[in-house]
């Protein structure tokens, strides 16, 4: 799968920042790296980045909500479920997640194009974004050391 995405902060408007409060969130994985916004789903407040037209906003990240809702209790919608129908009662609509760099089990990969998802709405109207996922291709796979991977646009890892 992947547990958290890094978009470049130049990527990232100010307006944006301050707008979800994303200043906890900046920061730079090494010497000589740039500054970037990372999102983890293990954050006090698991939120994606989601392209929306030319518009970049912030949603939720799945839902990990203990309360009554009716939003799978999950971050990831595999690929599969979507495909047979699973989700249709959620009217999801895929939506684009940009991302420089993904991270899953500790290994940070480069992304090129960014990655799929769905987005969705509980019963208040909220948005809730989950990542695409797909059986891992053997490179991910040797990589991560995981099963499964987010679709990507574009190339895959």
């Amino acid at each position: 799968m992947c547990t958290g995405i890094a978009l470049d902060r130049q990527d990232v408007s100010d307006h944006l920042i301050e707008e979800y409060d994303l200043q906890q969130q900046l920061t730079t994985r090494g010497e000589g790296s740039r500054q970037e916004v990372q999102f983890r789903f293990q954050d006090k407040k698991a939120r994606l980045p989601v392209q929306n037209g030319p518009q970049l906003m912030v949603l939720e990240w799945g839902n990990r909500d203990n309360k009554a809702s009716r939003l799978p209790k999950t971050g990831w919608c595999r690929l599969e479920s979507l495909e047979e129908g699973r989700w249709r009662w959620l009217s999801p609509e895929e939506v684009i997640i940009p991302a420089s760099f993904g991270l899953e089990k500790g290994v940070w990969f480069q992304i090129t194009e960014g990655m799929k998802g769905v987005s969705v709405q509980d019963e208040t109207g909220h948005s809730h974004v989950y990542m695409l996922t797909q059986e891992a291709s053997h490179y991910y796979r040797t990589m991560t050391h995981h099963s499964r991977m987010p679709v990507f646009v574009g190339k895959d890892v």
